[in-house]
């Protein structure tokens, strides 16, 4: 499957934009064990995590982990090893958070395509979004209120994720003035799997109707949708929301 649960207490773990970027990252990765403690093992790359994290120097990926480790979320267990001087993957003890009291959906494709910033604004939304009212209605000074960036940040990033088709915006007139349309509705985008279609082309004599001349041309198209809409699950008392900034 292309989504993955988050739980709703991630925002309460205080990480910033790298850390929680990194810590998602490493929740949605498959787990080849469990600890006794009941965390998830994972091998990866510290490559990888950069390159799916949009992170290119290799000393902030390390910082980041450390940080998740310090504050027991991560624990490194060990490094495989492999002919000198060739270093091996790195295996670690994930602790992912309780989804009892809640959790959302997060689209795997979007590692990769995101930067940190990004990525903290868009597991917010994916956090806030309401399954009932299909969309999410937090004003600007929310996101920033509850992300730790500033509004001036918060207001060029769900820009950049506008124009990147990451989520879409609601056009949606103010009730206090119905020629104005409030700008803080938004739809979080998600990938459908494509279809793969075969159409037949039929070509015929234009005056000869007793003479059919078939010709027969294979076509293939593939369709790669993307539909709006995840769902939000559990308590969402949590989620703080006001009208438009």
């Amino acid at each position: 499957m292309s989504l993955f649960k988050l739980s709703n207490d991630v925002f309460s773990l205080k990480l910033n934009a790298l850390e929680i970027s990194v810590y998602a990252y490493l929740c949605s990765l498959p787990a080849s064990a469990t600890t006794t403690a009941g965390a998830v093992v994972i091998s990866v790359k510290q490559a990888t995590i950069g390159q799916r994290c949009g992170i290119k120097s290799p000393t902030t990926i390390s910082r980041a982990i450390d940080h998740l480790c310090e504050k027991g979320l991560v624990e490194t267990l060990e490094r495989t090893k492999k002919a000198a001087p060739r270093r091996g993957t790195y295996v670690y003890a994930v602790t992912q958070q309780s989804l009892h009291d809640g959790y959302f959906f997060v689209e795997r494709r979007v590692f990769g395509q995101l930067v940190p910033r990004q990525m903290m604004i868009y597991l917010f939304l994916c956090k806030a979004y309401s399954p009932t009212l299909r969309r999410c209605w937090n004003s600007y000074q929310d996101i920033s209120r509850q992300t730790g960036m500033k509004r001036e940040t918060v207001i060029q990033t769900v820009n950049e994720l506008v124009n990147g088709h990451f989520i879409t915006r609601c056009r949606r007139k103010a009730k206090d003035n119905r020629r104005v349309f409030v700008d803080n509705l938004y739809q979080v985008v998600r990938y459908v799997k494509g279809k793969i279609t075969k159409k037949i082309v039929r070509l015929y004599r234009k005056y000869n109707r007793t003479n059919v001349s078939l010709l027969s041309k294979t076509h293939v198209q593939v369709y790669y949708n993307r539909s709006e809409g995840l769902c939000q699950v559990g308590n969402r008392q949590k989620v703080e929301v006001r009208g438009s900034p």
